[in-house]
């Protein structure tokens, strides 16, 4: 069974990994003589595998990809009713920003496609700096109108998140496409000679496979590129209030994520403390 923390290694360690698997078996497995027609067994799961494969590559990339539009609406509507508070409501900043810092320390407590229900409290306390204002000028009026329509779009994209963010690969069809690459895999071993260079091709290809299911994976579960959408965006938001950046810490003690700042914040739920980068060169 494949650890856990393997899913969360980098892409270019994943293929070294399961290509230095492959080569130690070409070498190890002898050349083997069978009546069965690999070529032809190989050449059929193949354009299987790939069409499989293709498919669901471009379905897990389109709701990706919108999951990376959604966070960027929520955030940059948070950094944008801050500001308009600071502008326009002055003496509401502090519980405006207090309201963003504990929504989005809670938001970390989970994964960036279900956060939305149980931080759902923690959002709309944002927006009660509309409770009780009693605006003096046009220009207050426009302000809390367009914290308003904040409230009403960045809630649409909240619940959004949870349809795009969510697995579309089921058990099902895991398990056709890890049937089908491990007959691709058997075909090659079978039709492999006994020179180096067959053993290099057989091996190349064997990681291929099984790399292409990794990249499936991380892609389908919202891995691939979470560095910037799913930790660094949100840090913007942190930055824009002026205050420290946060990262779970479960996050740093799994090597998940890597924190660049001098000074940051760590914790789970509540229980947050600030730590210095013990290997800062800023």
């Amino acid at each position: 069974m494949i650890h856990k923390d393997f899913f969360r290694l980098g892409p270019a360690v994943k293929a070294v990994v399961i290509f230095s698997v492959f080569i130690m078996l070409a070498l190890a497995i002898p050349e083997l003589k069978t009546p069965i027609n690999a070529s032809g067994v190989l050449a059929a799961a193949s354009v299987f595998y790939s069409i499989l494969l293709g498919f669901y590559i471009a379905a897990a990339m389109t709701n990706l990809s919108r999951l990376k539009t959604l966070v960027a609406v929520e955030t940059g509507a948070l950094i944008a009713v801050y500001n308009i508070v600071k502008m326009a409501l002055p003496e509401r900043l502090d519980s405006t920003r207090d309201a963003i810092d504990d929504y989005l320390i809670k938001r970390f407590d989970y994964e960036v496609h279900n956060y939305d229900e149980p931080t759902t409290a923690e959002f709309f306390a944002i927006f009660n700096v509309l409770k009780g204002a009693n605006p003096k000028s046009a220009g207050e009026t426009a302000a809390l109108q367009y914290i308003a329509e904040g409230e009403y779009y960045v809630s649409q994209a909240r619940r959004e998140t949870t349809i795009v963010g969510a697995r579309i690969v089921t058990p099902v069809s895991w398990f056709v496409l890890s049937v089908l690459s491990l007959v691709i895999i058997v075909c090659l071993f079978v039709m492999q000679t006994s020179s180096l260079t067959s053993h290099l091709i057989t091996a190349l290809l064997s990681a291929s496979a099984i790399s292409a299911l990794f990249i499936l994976d991380d892609v389908d579960g919202n891995r691939f590129g979470e560095d910037q959408f799913a930790i660094n965006t949100y840090q913007d938001v942190f930055h824009a209030m002026g205050e420290l950046a946060y990262y779970p810490r479960r996050y740093i003690e799994m090597g998940r994520y890597e924190p660049q700042e001098k000074e940051y914040r760590v914790g789970h739920g509540k229980d947050v403390t600030i730590v210095k980068h013990p290997n800062h060169r800023k």
